[in-house]
């Protein structure tokens, strides 16, 4: 008579179990939801994107899995849901990675994705420059703008074009301070940009 025999393996500490994950992401400062923060299995490419709300929900996760949660303008983390398959996960900002984004008059784009031109211009250099008025800062500094004085009387205000007097249309710039539009950099102290 034949004898069969069955193997039959029992892990016991649930190396193949496979679970759900549903997690929410928040601004660890403000405690408020991030939406579009990737959540990634690391060295794969299988991952998901949080909702608006913040939340995602991640299908046969591995207990030994980690993944790799990454946000612009936040510290990259790598988290383990071993024991917790409903995590509440705080990014940090990472003031590193601020330079990635441009602030622009109707908003804020990343860096990468702007079609204009970005010149920079910070307090070190004008500080360097020390400039009696705003306008003389600019001169020669930022490429594509052009500073001319408005006329030869003395403290007269200047004319700044961006491109050229040939430019179609206005080529004046807009000029926003802490997102009020003004007309006349002359009433600007050199010395009080930040």
């Amino acid at each position: 008579m034949k004898k069969f025999i069955f193997l039959i393996l029992i892990c016991s500490n649930g190396i193949f179990a496979q679970t759900k994950v549903r997690g929410k992401i928040l601004d660890k400062l403000n405690q408020v939801p991030l939406a579009g923060v990737n959540v990634i299995q690391k060295n794969t490419s299988y991952g998901v994107v949080t909702d608006f709300d913040g939340n995602f929900t991640i299908e046969n996760v591995s207990p030994t899995a980690v993944f790799i949660v990454s946000y612009v303008g936040f510290k990259t983390q790598e988290i383990s849901f071993q024991d917790n398959t409903t995590p509440t996960i705080f990014l940090e900002e990472d003031l590193s990675l601020l330079e990635e984004i441009v602030v622009v008059g109707y908003g804020t784009q990343l860096k990468k994705e702007v079609t204009g031109a970005v010149s920079v211009l910070g307090s070190k250099d004008i500080q360097k420059l020390n400039p009696v008025r705003v306008e003389q800062a600019l001169q020669g500094q930022v490429a594509g703008v052009t500073v001319t004085a408005a006329s030869g009387a003395p403290g007269s205000g200047s004319n700044i074009r961006i491109r050229g007097i040939s430019t179609n249309g206005d080529s004046r710039p807009l000029i926003l301070v802490d997102g009020n539009i003004i007309e006349d950099l002359s009433v600007i102290n050199p010395s009080d940009i930040k």
